[in-house]
């Protein structure tokens, strides 16, 4: 199945992710394989790494697509964007165009601490939807804030829109997180799949377990829709098209 991957660490020596151009292009032969066409690279912005200048990442970027196409095939794209530890200084730099939203667009992947309280997602997303910015909240099944009964709902309401990895959806029914992802994805509260991938080893791009679940318990447009149709408006700069969208009107 196409997908577009809109949260992967593929940039070389950025971050925790890839350590040179030649793992980036074997993650990327890895991911293709796995029905992956195109990515945004998002290396972190955060405290624990240097903040980096949103024009090598553009560079970066080109320079990897070109190895892409020569080496993974020739139609295969690398967009700029960065994934954002939200903090009181992220609406600024956003303003002064220190951080890169998702492929240029105004959407923006934005991450926190695991035990983040509800009241901080809540406020980061006003805030951001009030500046126009339309916020991602990356790997949604880390926040156990959210486990909540209508906490998800409340934030999507609000104009946040939910990103899930795919290596959580495959695994054990015993696995609370996986049973509630699960969940999630069958009340079609999530609006993007992605891989997170880091490397080729520990973290490598993981997508099959998950698309054999999905394929037996969801419809085949949703899964269209977070796979790929949605990233791809991102990238259009238009408005996802899953289910609860209707809630953003």
């Amino acid at each position: 199945m196409k997908k577009i991957d809109i949260h992967c660490h593929v940039l070389p020596k950025l971050d925790d992710g890839s350590a040179s151009l030649q793992e980036s292009i074997r993650m990327l032969k890895l991911a293709y394989r796995q029905g992956i066409q195109a990515v945004v690279a998002t290396p972190h912005d955060s405290h624990q790494f240097r903040q980096e200048d949103p024009e090598k990442i553009r560079n970066l970027c080109r320079r990897l697509e070109t190895r892409a196409r020569a080496e993974v095939n020739p139609d295969f794209r690398v967009y700029p964007g960065e994934e954002i530890f939200y903090s009181q200084e992220t609406l600024e730099k956003l303003k002064r165009n220190q951080l890169l939203t998702i492929g240029e667009s105004r959407y923006i992947l934005i991450e926190f601490m695991p035990n983040v309280p509800y009241s901080l997602l809540y406020r980061a997303v006003r805030e951001l939807t009030e500046e126009q910015y339309r916020p991602i909240l990356a790997h949604m099944e880390r926040y156990g804030v959210l486990r909540e009964k209508g906490r998800v709902e409340e934030l999507i309401k609000a104009g946040a829109y939910m990103q899930m990895n795919y290596r959580r959806i495959g695994g054990r029914w015993y696995d609370e997180t996986v049973r509630w992802c699960r969940k999630m994805l069958k009340n079609q509260k999530v609006h993007f799949l992605a891989t997170d991938m880091h490397n080729t080893k520990s973290r490598r791009p993981q997508t099959q377990e998950a698309e054999a679940w999905m394929e037996k318990h969801l419809e085949r447009t949703y899964i269209e829709e977070i796979a790929w149709k949605n990233q791809e408006k991102i990238l259009r700069d238009a408005q996802p098209d899953a289910e609860m969208d209707i809630l953003h009107n």
